[in-house]
C-alpha cells in the first residue's frame, strides 16, 4: 500500500500563525475548555487523502474518528466530490419542509425504505446524530400528545452514555463533566 502524499504545500510559518489566531480568537468550537483554548489554541488540520489528515505544518495524523463520524469513506474521494460538484451544478440545496422535496431526497427515502424491513417504509433526514435525537424526542413527545398521553414525557438513558452535543441531547447523554451551569430540564431524563 502506498503512503499518501500531501497535495498542497504546509502553509508558511507566519500564515499558519495567522490562520491559528484567528481561529483561536473568533472560533468557539464545541465542548471548548476556555483556559486552555485561550492559551493553545488549536491543532489546524488543512487537508485530507484518505484516512490521513495533515496539519498546516504537513505533519500527517491517521483520522480515527472519520472527521468526526461523517468522512466514512475518506477525505479526498474524487467520486464523491465529482457527484456533489454535478449535483450542487444543478441544485445545491432545497429544503424539504412541509410540502417541498428534491429529487435526491426523494431517490434516497425510496433507496433506504427498500433496503429496511417492510414495516420500516418512512425516513426523516437530519444533519446529525444530535439533531436525529432531538427529533426523535420531539416525536415521541408528538406521539403521545396525540395519543391524549400528554404526561408521558420521561426518558431512559444509560448514565454517561453519549447522545449529542445539543441543549437536549446533553441531558440525554448524563456525561456530567459535559453539564456544567446547564440548566438541564429537570425530570425529563433517568
Amino acid at each position: 500500500m502506498s503512503t499518501p502524499v500531501r497535495k498542497t504545500q504546509p502553509l508558511s510559518a507566519d500564515d499558519s500563525e495567522t490562520l491559528w489566531r484567528k481561529d483561536r480568537d473568533h472560533f468557539i468550537h464545541p465542548f471548548t475548555h476556555f483556559p486552555s483554548f485561550e492559551r493553545d489554541g488549536s491543532l489546524v488540520i488543512s487537508e485530507g487523502d484518505g484516512v490521513y489528515v495533515y496539519d498546516v505544518a504537513g505533519k500527517r495524523y491517521l483520522d480515527g474518528i472519520a472527521g468526526i463520524w461523517c468522512v466514512n469513506i475518506g477525505h479526498g474521494n474524487a467520486e464523491l466530490a465529482e457527484a456533489i460538484g454535478e449535483q450542487a451544478k444543478r441544485l445545491a440545496f432545497f429544503n424539504t419542509f412541509v410540502d417541498t422535496t428534491n429529487p435526491p431526497a426523494a431517490e434516497l427515502a425510496a433507496k433506504l425504505s427498500a433496503l429496511a424491513p417492510d414495516n420500516l417504509n418512512r425516513v426523516f433526514f437530519d444533519t446529525g446524530g444530535s439533531a436525529a435525537n432531538d427529533t426523535t424526542v420531539r416525536t415521541i413527545h408528538f406521539y403521545f400528545n396525540r395519543l391524549g398521553k400528554h404526561s408521558k414525557k420521561k426518558l431512559i438513558s444509560r448514565h454517561d452514555a453519549y447522545h449529542g452535543s445539543s441543549y437536549l441531547t446533553m441531558a440525554l447523554t448524563g456525561v456530567e463533566a459535559d453539564q456544567p451551569d446547564s440548566d438541564l430540564p429537570p425530570d425529563l431524563v433517568r
